[in-house]
């Protein structure tokens, strides 16, 4: 039967009413199913209110800081040349690269036989020189007597002949004896004026042999200061970095480092680093500076004067932070930019670095290091809010109804993980100003949002001054050696990051 059955549908399914009566039926039932479903009922959405942490705008004194990076170089470097030639003839056993002595220790001695018999014969000549000077003055002092008896016998001579030619007019006397006193009379004159020539001659003479004198003195100095020569000495505490010469070997005045250099040493006492800061961020810096300074006179202002005034403070560090800091000061700034990297040097000097050596925690400053500067102005009042709030050179702010609010800022400083603003260049952020610190997205002018304080930031950044403050307060009582060591907040005013 169910097979009859079979044969008798797909008999239908073949006739010519079986696929509209499927499709009548088939529009039937969705026609039921769609008036079966409930009637569908709009609903208008509420606005969305988004919840947000924020900051208070706080004004705080800080002490604006940058960081820059330099390496260090000796403050004096000493290339040691012989003065005088001769054969090495002692070398200090331990005048080795690296070896530290003090200043007047005995390095090289040049042999000095020559030039102690170059000494003996200037002092010769200096004693002859001497007794030659003493003759001629004693000369000079015989002359003027002898000049002075000529003088009276002149004049003796000058009366008689006067007497004898009366005497001759009354014919008491012969012509001859009148004649022969004349003769007398003029050898006189003579001896007179020879003498005065002599008188006259003798000063000249004399500035010569003073002349030689002195000549004979600085010949005798030249010798001793050759001779002195000879005897090489740390001219100041320092450190041997390389040696050229060797015993026996002979050297020449003046050389070459082929021919006469012997040893390179550099000063313990201070280093020299130019430390280098990028002149956005140098700028910006500046902006703090005391600008009387360059106005006060009329004439250009001392390097000294300048850096005095600024009341700039300075720590260096290694470049990683694993050594304790080290208190320096500003020597100069530097006179150009730095041609490859472009940016400002500023040359800051640490004094007797090799006193302060304390094993694995402090060691000496030594050429080549390099070293992080952190540069340090005069406390003043900012705005501080935290670093990570700046979106593009943009804050995200909260009006009085609750609104968001896109502001733009203008000149910033970067100081670890804060951002410092002056109230005094930039309107647009004021004190009291509420900051969001949550991350909002989309960011969109007036959207509705539900403030919270964020308490965990604004303890952060409570800490992170109280440290700043800490730490640079260090600085200026010239405390060098931290117990602690130097965390993220001590970063440099940065080139500004998008």
């Amino acid at each position: 039967m169910g097979f009859i059955k079979k044969i008798n549908i797909f008999a239908w399914l073949k006739t010519k009413y079986a696929l509209p009566i499927i499709a009548l039926a088939g529009m039937l039932l969705m026609i039921l199913i769609v008036k079966s479903q409930p009637e569908i009922k709009h609903q208008q959405a509420s606005s969305l209110i988004t919840p947000v942490n924020y900051v208070t705008v706080k004004s705080h004194l800080v002490r604006p800081e940058i960081i820059g990076y330099g390496v260090v170089k000796p403050d004096m470097v000493l290339e040691a040349k012989p003065e005088v030639s001769g054969r090495i003839t002692y070398i200090h056993p331990k005048l080795k690269k690296g070896e530290i002595f003090s200043q007047g220790t005995l390095l090289l001695t040049i042999d000095d036989k020559d030039y102690l018999l170059q000494l003996k014969q200037a002092k010769a000549d200096l004693l002859v020189n001497k007794a030659n000077l003493q003759e001629m003055t004693l000369s000079i002092d015989n002359t003027e007597l002898e000049l002075a008896l000529a003088l009276d016998k002149l004049q003796v001579r000058n009366t008689e002949y006067a007497r004898m030619l009366k005497l001759s007019k009354t014919g008491v006397i012969s012509k001859s004896s009148l004649n022969s006193e004349k003769q007398n009379l003029l050898k006189q004159k003579q001896e007179v004026q020879q003498l005065q020539n002599k008188k006259t001659l003798l000063p000249s003479t004399l500035a010569v042999m003073k002349a030689q004198l002195d000549i004979s003195k600085a010949k005798l100095e030249k010798s001793e200061r050759d001779l002195a020569r000879t005897q090489i000495t740390m001219p100041f505490d320092g450190r041997i970095s390389d040696v050229y010469t060797e015993l026996n070997e002979y050297v020449t005045a003046g050389g070459l480092a082929s021919a006469g250099q012997l040893f390179d040493a550099f000063s313990l006492n201070k280093v020299i680093i130019n430390a280098q800061f990028p002149i956005e961020q140098f700028r910006r810096f500046a902006q703090n500076f005391n600008k009387q300074v360059f106005t006060r006179n009329s004439k250009s202002p001392e390097m000294k004067d300048v850096v005095q005034s600024l009341g700039l403070t300075v720590k260096v560090q290694d470049s990683r932070g694993v050594f304790r800091a080290w208190t320096a000061k500003v020597e100069r700034f530097s006179d150009n930019l730095d041609a490859k990297s472009r940016t400002v040097g500023v040359m800051v000097s640490v004094s007797d670095s090799y006193k302060q050596v304390l094993p694995g925690t402090k060691p000496p400053l030594l050429e080549g290091m390099y070293m992080k500067v952190i540069l340090t102005g005069k406390p003043k009042d900012m705005l501080v809010l935290p670093r990570f709030t700046l979106h593009n050179k943009q804050v995200f702010t909260i009006s009085e109804n609750n609104l968001l609010q896109r502001v733009s800022v203008g000149e910033l400083q970067h100081q670890g993980d804060l951002l410092l603003i002056d109230s005094a260049n930039n309107q647009s952020i004021n004190e009291n100003d509420k900051v969001i610190t949550s991350d909002v997205f989309p960011a969109v002018n007036g959207m509705e949002l539900t403030p919270i304080l964020d308490d965990t930031v604004t303890k952060q950044m409570m800490l992170s001054l109280k440290n700043d403050l800490i730490e640079n307060n260090s600085i200026a009582v010239g405390e060098t050696e931290t117990k602690t060591k130097p965390t993220s907040s001590q970063s440099s005013l940065a080139v500004e990051e998008n």
